[in-house]
């Protein structure tokens, strides 16, 4: 089954099109409620309060809870409007809920938008990582309400742009060119558009990611390790942004990355304060034993995502202690 995506313009558009769909059931992220969806949808909405902390079994277990009390069942429709966080979780709750039921996802951030809503990987974090525990399950359909991204606070908006710049360094030189240039940190409908496409062309021929579809891991590898060695105090896209930094370094001491594109990268992040550095707290050894729980990771062999050049990833095995080489920790 192939996922339709429907682009919107307007909060409007968007509440006119879910009234027409026929859910069941919605739900959306607490920090929506300022939105008043409820007082022009003619189907009930449970609001749900989610963070990276609250990406675990127990949330899930109460987004169940929901789908019994409404007395879902397999014929049963239901939309999640939220961030990633919020739409994996209920994804991967309705893909298991009674084997599985219908579900479409309303990404409210840019990087849900780009990235999450997209390409059918659902689940949640425990204690040896992120996204340890899920499944692929697609949602019938993927609404993309571009005025929804005016409610996003700036932080949560920067955040996006990194897996944007992501999606224009491994597939569309227009979107990285257009992003180190802008000197706004809004986009156009256009870009988000170009940006989606990088994402589902390649999930749509790789769904289960026996393959091409690892290269949306770029920056991730190293990223994940940022965001559970701060205890998620540091924001995905912000892990993520210094991810793509080191591992930008590391396309230039295995493939020659040009030293221009990592400059450029830099300057990117200078101009939306981020920065591309971290000292991790842990020790070497605790990284590794991390590094050995990424699902990409086999005996001392870690699969990462390397640069030959803009637009042209390229999946390279190197050992753990290749990619500590150009981290820092204590």
């Amino acid at each position: 089954m192939k996922t339709k995506v429907t682009y919107l313009n307007t909060n409007s558009e968007f509440i006119e099109n879910i009234n027409l769909s026929n859910f069941d059931l919605i739900v959306a992220d607490s920090n929506l409620q300022n939105l008043k969806f409820d007082n022009n949808l003619s189907v009930s909405i449970e609001y749900l309060l989610v963070s990276e902390e609250k990406k675990i079994l127990s949330t899930v277990e109460t987004i169940w809870e929901v789908f019994f009390n409404y007395d879902l069942n397999r014929n049963s429709k239901v939309l999640f409007i939220g961030g990633g966080v919020l739409l994996d979780l209920c994804a991967f709750a309705a893909s298991t809920y009674k084997r599985g039921v219908d579900f479409s996802l309303a990404p409210s951030t840019l990087l849900a938008m780009v990235d999450a809503a997209h390409g059918g990987k659902n689940g949640f974090n425990n204690e040896f990582g992120k996204n340890q525990i899920g499944t692929f399950s697609k949602p019938s359909n993927v609404l993309v309400c571009f005025e929804l991204l005016n409610e996003l606070p700036e932080s949560i908006y920067k955040d996006g742009l990194i897996e944007l710049i992501k999606h224009g360094l491994i597939g569309d030189k227009g979107i990285f060119n257009y992003l180190i240039n802008s000197q706004t940190h809004h986009i156009t409908f256009e870009v988000l558009k170009d940006g989606i496409q990088v994402k589902t062309s390649i999930t749509d021929i790789d769904f289960l990611e026996s393959n091409k579809r690892k290269l949306l891991n770029f920056g991730h590898t190293i990223g994940h390790l940022i965001e559970k060695d701060s205890d998620y105090e540091i924001s995905h896209g912000q892990a993520v942004a210094m991810g793509i930094y080191y591992e930008m370094i590391l396309s230039k001491n295995h493939l020659n990355l040009d030293d221009k594109v990592i400059n450029q990268y830099i300057e990117f992040l200078d101009k939306i304060k981020y920065q591309n550095t971290y000292k991790f707290k842990s020790s070497k050894e605790e990284l590794i034993a991390r590094l050995k729980n990424d699902k990409k990771s086999r005996k001392e062999i870690v699969e990462i995502i390397l640069l030959n050049q803009i637009s042209d990833p390229q999946i390279v095995e190197l050992n753990f202690s290749e990619v500590m080489e150009v981290i820092e920790y204590e």
